[in-house]
């Protein structure tokens, strides 16, 4: 399954290691973060719902929604 999440507040400097705490949750294929777009494209499979996405991204300090 794939999700892209609209990400508030991102600048050039969190975009990389955003995209790394994506990608540790367990269950997540890949994950990438566009800055110009504020847009995290995330590919995940049955173990991660998109609501532990957005808890994880909320906790790295953005706030997010699904699109």
């Amino acid at each position: 399954m794939r999700t892209f999440i609209k990400i508030e507040g991102l600048t050039d400097a969190h975009a990389e290691p955003l995209t790394r705490v994506l990608r540790a949750v367990d269950g997540v294929v890949d994950a990438e973060v566009s800055v110009e777009d504020a847009i995290a494209s995330v590919l995940y499979d049955i173990r991660v719902d998109v609501a532990t996405l957005l808890a994880v991204i909320k906790q790295a300090g953005y706030d997010a929604r699904p699109l």
